[in-house]
């Protein structure tokens, strides 16, 4: 049987497939002729034939694509007219998905909506580039691992370099046999630079250049040395001793290394490159080091699009940090940049925003931060920010046991409707199962009252339920703690994920309703056991009708077993979920049991009687508004405030308020 290769898989007759062409046709492969074979007819690639009438699409995809055609073919046709001209399709495999593997549901859903079905087929084709660029990601890493930067140019083992003149071994030519990174067990020196290990003995030297390199190693041991005796084979070099010249040719490297005249040319080219140590950029750059390892560590937790999204940055992350390796800085330069915890993300930033409007090099970009810099003070942490209680920061749990870390949460909080926690046990085993990776995507919060389980996208939509859910705070739920959490697969019984802190409730549920998208429609999912007129049916219906007519849409024409809102612009809302997670895995990994503790103290102070609540003038001072992160600041607000209050609330049963969780929206 004929195969072809199509975007994600090979393909072969009676596969089904998507085109990623509008208006996104699904049906199944009725041939495949191969490029040189009798059937093929001539194009450039294997030739696939579809029968794009072989599913059933709903009603309303039926008319998209009579629509999309008619606008095509300046003829009006329906549907049923346009099913001869598309039983027999002939498409190119490198605008066809094959979906043969994918679920039922989802196969569903590209039946019945055309949006819907775009969306999937740039997801794919996105995923698919991100795959490719977590290779290069990760081969990228992997050549850091095992690379130094010298005064001119990166080096790693096999590469041609050249001592520059600053060291005993100046103005010889050798390979790199290794690279010893600063803090890893293989670094055995107590040099404070990575140990690049160079074979000086690599390059075939001419017997004039032999006796050059004897009578100064002679000189230097105050004895008479011969080349053999000379130990240039394993030799460790600092960075800042050598120059990578593996971009010359054979014939230049062999041409400079035969005359010590052009070797001391070429390396007085460099001679400005030579920056004396300097114990202050020693400390920035192994600050920087630091702030680099946990950015690859954040990059890393990313999904397949926000990778693709944050090239730019990651480039620039990069790029900074060996600039700044090389730069000769002033001593008040040196003092700036000292004065942040994240001077890196300083510079890239200041970088990329320059970049934008200029086509200068880095050197003018860094020139301009030191321009403007008590903007940069007021907006990034400083060094004596840190000072504070390291506790006091929003943090995450990475690939851990849901059942077991939000179970114990829910034990230490919840009071009444203990049972709450069963039925997100049951949702967490749904999103598990789900293909979707929007519905593992989730915000959960817990109080006395119980405890409620929404999708992060629904709680981005202003009039959603699960929107209306997450923002009904009062002053009474001093008490009430967030996360949001990510499913990420299931281990026997229980689920495992990401669980991630959102901090003050009270600033959260109103950074909620700040940053929701109005909605603009929902699509209602009917029961096909119902009676109605819209008995098995998925339809989408604007905001207006939803409001004006719910009865009949939500009683007479059919049970509905499912509501999705939708805002007006699909793509803000996806903006808005990548910057929200962006932000969250910029989180320090947390300890799961110092969490627990934490929670405990939050909930003796939420929770302790009127008489014993310092007065609200005693709180501990905020942080300026305007310093990022911004909710590290709000962590205070609002808690001080009406910390008496709440706990008199508390005292008195008949305050206590639950939203029921059956109702869908």
């Amino acid at each position: 049987m004929n195969t072809t290769q199509a975007i994600n898989g090979e393909i072969a007759c009676f596969a089904v497939v998507i085109s990623t062409e509008y208006p996104y046709l699904v049906g199944e492969v009725n041939a495949v002729d191969k490029i040189g074979s009798e059937e093929h007819r001539g194009s450039e690639t294997d030739e696939v034939f579809v029968d794009f009438c072989s599913e059933e699409y709903s009603e309303r995809r039926k008319k998209e694509i009579a629509a999309h055609f008619n606008k095509e073919l300046g003829a009006p046709q329906d549907y049923e007219d346009l099913l001869r001209d598309l039983c027999n399709v002939e498409a190119s495999p490198a605008n066809l998905i094959c979906i043969d593997r994918i679920s039922e549901e989802i196969v569903r859903k590209l039946l019945d909506s055309t949006e819907y079905a775009g969306t999937y087929c740039n997801q794919v084709i996105d995923n698919l580039a991100y795959a490719k660029r977590h290779v290069e990601i990760a081969e990228q890493l992997e050549r850091q691992s095992n690379t130094a930067k010298t005064i001119y140019g990166d080096v790693q083992p096999g590469d041609w370099v050249i001592a520059a003149g600053n060291n005993d071994y100046r103005y010889l030519l050798g390979t790199v046999t290794a690279v010893d990174k600063l803090g890893t067990p293989e670094h055995g020196t107590d040099n404070e630079t990575d140990d690049i290990h160079v074979d000086f003995t690599a390059f075939d030297y001419p017997p004039d250049r032999i006796e050059e390199i004897e009578e100064h190693f002679s000189g230097l041991y105050g004895e008479l040395k011969i080349f053999d005796d000379i130990a240039l084979d394993d030799v460790i070099m600092a960075p800042k001793m050598l120059i990578s010249i593996s971009n010359l040719s054979q014939d230049e490297i062999k041409r400079m290394g035969n005359l010590l005249a052009n070797c001391e040319a070429f390396c007085n080219c460099f001679a400005n490159d030579v920056i004396p140590y300097n114990e202050k950029h020693a400390e920035l750059m192994e600050r920087m080091e630091q702030n680099l390892l946990d950015y690859h560590s954040i990059y890393m937790g990313f999904d397949k699009r926000e990778l693709i999204e944050m090239a730019d940055k990651i480039a620039a992350v990069s790029n900074v940090f060996s600039h700044m390796g090389y730069r000769d800085f002033d001593d008040d330069e040196l003092d700036f940049f000292l004065q942040f915890q994240n001077p890196l993300e300083v510079a890239a930033e200041g970088w990329l925003d320059y970049s934008m409007d200029n086509d200068d090099g880095m050197g003018f970009a860094l020139e301009n931060v030191f321009r403007h810099k008590q903007d940069w003070l007021d907006s990034y942490p400083l060094m004596k920010d840190s000072k504070a209680p390291a506790d006091l920061g929003l943090h995450r749990f990475m690939d851990v046991n849901l059942f077991d870390f939000l179970g114990k949460i829910s034990e230490q909080v919840i009071i009444h409707y203990p049972n709450d926690w069963n039925i997100d046990k049951d949702a967490l085993f749904r999103a598990a199962a789900s293909q979707d990776e929007i519905e593992k995507r989730l915000v959960w919060h817990v109080c006395a009252t119980g405890t409620h389980l929404k999708s992060e996208r629904d709680v981005f939509i202003r009039d959603s339920g699960a929107h209306e859910y997450m923002t009904d705070y009062h002053q009474n739920d001093a008490d009430m703690l967030g996360y949001y959490v990510e499913v990420t697969g299931r281990d026997g019984q229980t689920v495992t994920g990401n669980v991630f802190e959102v901090g003050n409730y009270a600033d959260f549920a109103a950074h909620l309703r700040l940053t929701a998208l109005p909605k603009d429609s929902v699509t209602l999912t009917y029961s096909p056991d119902w009676g109605g007129v819209n008995a098995g049916k998925i339809l989408t219906v604007s905001r207006n009708e939803y409001d004006n007519d719910r009865h009949r849409l939500m009683s007479e024409s059919g049970r509905v077993i499912d509501i999705v809102p939708h805002p007006k612009d699909a793509q803000e809302l996806y903006k808005i979920l990548r910057d929200e997670r962006v932000y969250r895995m910029s989180f320090p990994i947390g300890s799961q049991e110092e969490h627990l503790k934490k929670v405990d103290a939050i909930l003796a102070e939420a929770r302790k009687p009127a008489e014993e609540i310092s007065p609200p003038e005693q709180a501990v001072k905020q942080p300026p508004a305007d310093k990022k992160p911004s909710l590290m600041g709000r962590l205070f607000e609002a808690d001080a405030e009406a910390r008496a209050y709440n706990a008199q609330q508390k005292q008195n049963p008949a305050n206590i308020t639950k939203n029921t969780k059956k109702e869908i929206d």
